[in-house]
């Protein structure tokens, strides 16, 4: 296998990373119900720290209290969080990993707003499908205050010591929210054609570029598809947003799919137990009884249909990820499946992407990075059963095989 491939260092503005697997951002469920780093967290990461993974982002941190979407969902919405943040930092760069932030809003994608927030936002009133939250359409006035809180956010992680920002424009949240045609009905500058989707985005990408400077790597999270039948972004106009954003200095862009409307479209792989998991573990418990008890009844059937629709495959975003890799020249990362190293050293030598980007692989081994030169059969790997997707939210985020987690501290024995 062509491991040396992987270890090539890239560049990413004026930051270059040790090698071409990252760790792509997913939800933790371990910092405190305000959003404070926990030791919870910074030991969930220590592990690929200690292996060298080469760059971490950080799972979703919300950028406001209105933005906070999920249950003990890190934040870096107050200079509160600087203490922990810093901490991070320190954590990472102990074992010689970028820690990239990840900041996000939710917007309508949560089960219901945090304390004292009276309702979920989003670009229209359009019901979120999987959860069956409904939002109001964000006011103009608001548009100010709400880009405003992701320059805040990005300076607020510039001065903790992180190496550098991930806006995310993916996944349904609220920036994809104004991408995607389904969930953005305005008739506004802000609504209509792709160009004024595009908008709010490119605000939010230009007042962080602002206030962290032009030297600081900033890059975003693109959905290549939304998986969203009739009312999905188009790709060639994501294609367009990747260059634009490129035009205006941002250092990378990172390649995903799917809404949470079209849930489970941004992973793949096995969903048995899936759907229960969610409503009595995970995020779909604090969703309202009628929607808990529908899904119970429902789960054999839509977790039937989910193994058939998206079966576990190893760069399944690859085909989208080439069309930015042939259109853009800044590097281009793409996440979907990965977990060996002749399929993410393919996926690189075939020309399209740059790097590779895990979330289930390295939560299922962390030290996947020190294993890649001698892979063997003995080393832990992630089956994809998806039982880690199935309780964020609501438990802590970790592997849930128990098959894989002995099989990993058979290793860690063996290597004392």
């Amino acid at each position: 296998m062509n491991t040396p491939l992987l270890r090539t260092p890239l560049r990413i503005g004026r930051l270059e990373v040790a090698g071409r697997l990252f760790k792509s951002a997913t939800h933790e469920t371990r910092a405190t119900v305000d959003g404070a780093v926990t030791d919870e967290l910074l030991d969930f990461y220590r592990p690929m720290v200690d292996a060298g993974t080469p760059l971490i982002v950080t799972g979703n941190m919300f950028v406001s209290w209105q933005g906070k979407s999920a249950h003990r969902q890190a934040g870096i919405h107050s200079d509160a969080m600087l203490p922990g943040l810093r901490e991070w930092a320190r954590s990472a760069h102990a074992g010689g990993s970028k820690l990239f932030a990840q900041l996000n809003h939710g917007g309508r994608q949560m089960t219901k707003p945090a304390p004292g927030v009276p309702d979920a936002v989003s670009a229209s009133a359009r019901r979120e499908k999987s959860q069956g939250t409904m939002p109001r359409p964000l006011r103009r006035e608001e548009f100010p205050a709400l880009v405003e809180s992701y320059a805040a956010a990005a300076a607020r992680a510039q001065g903790a010591g992180m190496d550098g920002v991930q806006i995310q424009m993916a996944h349904g949240y609220l920036l994809s929210q104004f991408l995607s045609p389904e969930s953005n009905r305005r008739s506004d500058g802000y609504g209509g054609s792709a160009h004024r989707r595009m908008r709010l985005p490119l605000e939010v990408y230009r007042a962080v570029r602002r206030r962290v400077g032009a030297d600081y790597p900033v890059i975003v999270k693109l959905n290549g598809t939304d998986t969203i039948p009739f009312g999905g972004v188009r790709l060639d106009d994501q294609v367009e947003l990747a260059l634009r954003l490129q035009d205006e200095g941002v250092d990378a862009v990172e390649i995903t799919r799917g809404h949470f409307s079209s849930f489970p479209s941004t992973t793949s792989g096995h969903f048995r137990g899936y759907v229960t998991a969610q409503v009595t573990k995970g995020a779909m418990r604090e969703g309202t009884r009628k929607r808990r008890l529908a899904l119970r009844a429902l789960a054999p059937l839509l977790e039937f249909g989910l193994e058939r629709a998206f079966p576990h495959s190893e760069g399944y975003n690859l085909p989208q990820a080439k069309a930015f890799k042939d259109a853009l020249d800044i590097p281009v990362i793409t996440v979907g499946g990965f977990v060996s190293p002749a399929a993410m050293t393919e996926a690189i030598s075939s020309g399209r992407t740059d790097a590779v980007s895990c979330a289930r692989a390295l939560i299922a081994n962390p030290s996947l990075w020190r294993a890649l030169p001698e892979p063997s059969a003995g080393v832990a790997a992630c089956t994809f059963c998806n039982r880690c997707i199935g309780v964020a939210g609501g438990l802590p985020i970790g592997c849930y095989d128990d098959t894989v987690t002995a099989a990993l501290e058979r290793t860690r024995q063996e290597s004392r």
